[in-house]
């Protein structure tokens, strides 16, 4: 993955001291063996870089470490540290330099992948191929959470998204309601793009990636005068 240090600064400041300390209760230091984080296997799906770039994404991981990436179908080299933060929520940095953070599925065998320079992914556990996606296979009722606010350093609150034509309505628990409309799909990598509008009057562009068996939704909401992703709200959703 790309590193664009001017654009990071931000959150290495501001997420430096909570990274470290949870690299050592993570148990890379003190001599405490390190947990398992049960994410074994192969992931894969689709990715948009910050210029709106799609290509497909492949991370093995063993025990705590990410062993190889594949992006379009070549290899990088690269590879990296994972830690858990929270449930359901890794942190980590790869070997360019690059930090990564993850929200998981309840099952455990989907991600919302976001990295500082906004590469936004969703990753299933085992997958090999992206379908032909429809602007249909949004539809329906989608659980899980949203976060915010650094993300991981900030808010997150349980939500509900009903999605019908295109149109899919966020309702979080702390009563916040985020509409996004999307009008335009990537059929070949599951992309929707739009704009968004919420109840605290905040409005700006839009983001959805399906994953490879259309079980799990990750999106983006971020306004137009948003640092992202650091401002950005994202959602990680599972069908229900």
């Amino acid at each position: 993955m790309q590193w664009q240090p001017w654009r990071v600064l931000a959150v290495v400041v501001l997420g430096g001291a909570v990274m470290t300390g949870c690299r050592i209760e993570a148990g890379t230091g003190g001599g405490h063996p390190p947990p398992t984080l049960g994410l074994d296997g192969t992931w894969f799906g689709a990715m948009e870089d910050a210029d709106g770039t799609l290509f497909t994404l492949e991370w093995r991981i063993q025990g705590e470490r990410l062993t190889r990436e594949v992006i379009a179908g070549q290899s990088t080299g690269v590879r990296g540290d994972l830690w858990r933060v929270a449930p359901g929520q890794l942190e980590g940095r790869l070997s360019d330099g690059t930090w990564v953070r993850l929200l998981l599925s309840d099952t455990r065998d989907h991600a919302l992948l976001v990295t500082e320079v906004f590469e936004f992914a969703v990753l299933t556990r085992e997958a090999r191929a992206l379908p032909r996606f429809l602007f249909a296979d949004l539809d329906g009722r989608w659980q899980g959470r949203q976060a915010w606010e650094a993300w991981f350093d900030g808010e997150r609150a349980r939500a509900t998204a009903f999605c019908a034509a295109g149109d899919c309505e966020i309702v979080a628990d702390d009563d916040v309601v985020t509409d996004l409309v999307f009008t335009r799909l990537d059929p070949d990598y599951g992309l929707f793009r739009g704009r968004f509008a919420d109840s605290l009057g905040d409005s700006g562009i839009a983001g959805a990636l399906i994953s490879a068996d259309l079980l799990f939704l990750g999106t983006y909401s971020c306004a137009i005068d948003d640092l992202f992703p650091e401002d950005c709200t994202f959602g990680a959703f599972s069908f229900d």
